[in-house]
């Protein structure tokens, strides 16, 4: 079991702190936030979609140039759909553009996964019933099913806890749903925060390992870094899994107020306590 850091996105990285943040784009939050995290321990990074989206065509060739040469590695997306993009509402044309957009340059830069969290994006508004709402959600997914196929990547459904979304907030109704589409682009993200929120524990993990890409864990309340708070329950699910031979990547989700100090202690934690 690999772990790795999910980037926020943040003026964080040391080198970008003071006058010179002003200067801040994704590209050096980016290769900054790979090495950094890589320094700390870390085998991998997980960058947002925002961010991607962020990049200017010529930043993504440099970036694929480094991923070619070994000085740079993207292994998942997050954040698929920005916030202020109602899939139940939105145009069917401006979705499926901008599915292509996220999933092609994902591709380009080499991350195997999307995940697909974003729940101001994928809830249904008071107007729609869940049922209609489940509808436009599924017909936004199959398009981008279809779309991620082309480009050889996978689209991580993940579970958000009730108090973000309407629609999906467990990762057995996630599970249930996934299986029900039999799509092999289409896979399933546990979230230790919103399992935690949900009252969801490792087996459900367990249960449905083979249509898991990974896991993200934070710590609740807060969604801070694992261990801020002692860390019970993710100790608990960690050896759960560990002792049941579950080796799936493991992503640190979490707000941090201190990437420097506190990304090293969320490491140490994850590899030590649940592992």
């Amino acid at each position: 079991m690999e772990i790795g850091c999910a980037l926020m996105g943040g003026t964080f990285m040391p080198e970008f702190k003071g006058d010179n943040s002003a200067q801040e784009t994704a590209f050096d939050r980016l290769v900054s936030g790979y090495r950094l995290a890589l320094q700390m321990g870390f085998d991998y990074i997980e960058a947002s979609a925002g961010e991607i989206l962020a990049l200017s065509a010529e930043e993504i060739k440099t970036l694929v140039n480094m991923k070619n040469d070994g000085s740079f590695s993207l292994r998942y997306v997050n954040s698929f759909v920005r916030g202020d993009l109602k899939i139940c509402t939105e145009k069917a044309e401006v979705l499926s553009q901008y599915a292509s957009d996220v999933i092609s340059r994902v591709s380009a830069l080499g991350a195997g996964v999307i995940v697909f969290g974003s729940g101001v994006a994928r809830k249904h508004p008071e107007s729609m019933t869940r049922e209609e709402g489940m509808e436009k959600f599924l017909e936004f997914l199959g398009v981008c099913g279809k779309i991620a196929g082309e480009y050889g990547v996978k689209i991580a459904l993940e579970p958000l806890n009730a108090t973000e979304t309407n629609i999906l907030n467990k990762v057995s109704e996630g599970a249930e749903l996934v299986r029900s589409l039999k799509s092999p682009e289409i896979v399933l993200l546990a979230d230790a925060f919103h399992m935690a929120m949900e009252g969801e524990s490792a087996p459900v993990i367990l249960e449905n390992a083979d249509i898991i890409s990974h896991i993200h864990v934070s710590e609740a309340p807060g969604r801070v870094y694992p261990g801020k708070f002692g860390g019970e329950y993710l100790i608990t699910l960690g050896k759960e899994l560990v002792k049941s031979g579950f080796d799936k990547d493991l992503t640190v989700e979490c707000c941090f107020d201190d990437f420097e100090k506190e990304g090293p202690e969320a490491f140490r934690f994850v590899k030590e306590k649940m592992l």
